[in-house]
């Protein structure tokens, strides 16, 4: 049933998304196989079944079959392996080995989750070990483009066009003969993508509606006054209400402003992180003291995929030691050397000790993606 569906479906949902990937036409890999593709926007599945049309199951988030449309249009083209926010991964790489072994393709993002800031996010650590355990060929496929229809930051659509390709295959005899951080970095250096560079070489433009729209979810630090936490975004600017530094986005993503410090978005990001990356020394001599925080939030718990208000206004905290949240009827404490912590729309999810909660914002938009970074700095990892 899904393969009628997917031939008459795909050249509909390709049109009116403007997606453009190539359809792969040398020798496919021994069955089956593996493809691998960077995370650049909601759409990636389809722009890849529109590249690689042979049938695989595809590793996704839960989050996206809670969404009503897109559910009908998952379910009608792939039969999904579907990872839940803060689950253990054991459950999934159970399911892709059972698929693998039936002779189904497995497709999925090497990143596990999709571009903030514009770049291929850093390969996880497990998916370099998964490949080598499945020992089977793997397909590299680079989205291009996609990351400017829809950033994960906005809420608004352009229609400009997704691009994609076929970078390598490569057999499972080359990859036997790799460690798992050789297999990464093969997958890092075909799924590289700075979206801004590439704009900058292809010009193309991607025009939406209010095109600086909640930056301040990704960007909190001013590259004028350095005050942390006071931008703010208006229809197509994104300004700072302490010394009022400003830039608008153009029709291409770039930034355009008098005294600009950067013209794109990932250069503003890398700074900022680097700037936070240059505090851990203090934050380490005061452990108890709070990084950042945050007041009015509403703490959750999951309960499958019911939700439990824990409570309605909460204020959260990160030290160098542990995430702190206090509210009138909740007190906890999770150390970040035993947790997990994910970003979710519109705030962060913490998956301890098998339960998993989530801290949400009400009614204003804010950088929560800046715990997660601060945490994996504390914890001296790479991938901040």
């Amino acid at each position: 049933m899904r393969v009628p569906v997917r031939c008459f479906l795909l050249p509909i949902g390709s049109k009116i998304l403007n997606i453009r990937t190539e359809r792969y036409r040398g020798e496919m890999p021994r069955r089956p196989f593996i493809m691998v593709f960077n995370h650049t926007s909601d759409y990636d599945f389809i722009g890849t079944i529109r590249g690689i049309p042979e049938y695989g199951r595809y590793i996704m988030s839960d989050e996206l079959i809670k969404m009503p449309l897109m559910k009908i249009i998952i379910n009608c083209v792939t039969n999904g392996i579907y990872r839940r926010k803060g689950e253990n991964a054991d459950k999934v790489v159970d399911a892709v080995k059972t698929t693998l072994d039936k002779g189904i393709n497995v497709y999925f993002a090497a990143e596990g989750e999709e571009s903030f800031n514009g770049a291929t996010a850093p390969i996880r650590g497990r998916t370099g070990s998964l490949i080598k355990e499945m020992n089977v060929d793997v397909i590299t496929y680079r989205m291009e483009g996609g990351y400017f229809i829809k950033p994960k930051w906005t809420q608004h659509k352009s229609k400009g066009p997704m691009f994609g390709k076929v970078v390598a295959i490569h057999t499972k005899e080359e990859l036997a003969e790799m460690s798992p951080k050789e297999v990464n970095a093969v997958l890092s250096k075909d799924l590289w993508l700075n979206v801004y560079d590439w704009q900058k070489e292809h010009h193309i433009p991607y025009d939406r509606k209010d095109r600086a729209e909640w930056m301040e979810k990704i960007l909190y630090k001013c590259p004028k006054c350095e005050g942390m936490y006071h931008l703010k975004s208006e229809h197509h600017d994104l300004f700072c209400t302490e010394c009022g530094y400003r830039v608008s986005v153009n029709e291409y993503g770039l930034f355009e402003g008098n005294d600009l410090r950067f013209d794109n978005l990932y250069d503003w990001d890398v700074w900022q992180k680097e700037c936070l990356k240059s505090c851990r020394p203090d934050w380490e001599r005061n452990p108890d003291k709070a990084i950042t925080s945050n007041d009015h939030l509403k703490f959750v718990k999951m309960n499958g995929d019911r939700t439990e208000i824990l409570d309605e206004d909460v204020h959260l905290e990160i030290t160098f030691k542990e995430i702190i949240v206090k509210g009138e009827n909740t007190e906890m404490r999770f150390p970040l050397d035993d947790m997990g912590l994910a970003s979710v729309r519109n705030g962060i999810g913490i998956s301890y000790h098998g339960t998993y909660y989530k801290f949400l914002l009400k009614d204003y938009q804010a950088c929560m993606l800046r715990y997660r970074t601060i945490r994996r700095i504390i914890m001296n990892r790479n991938d901040y």
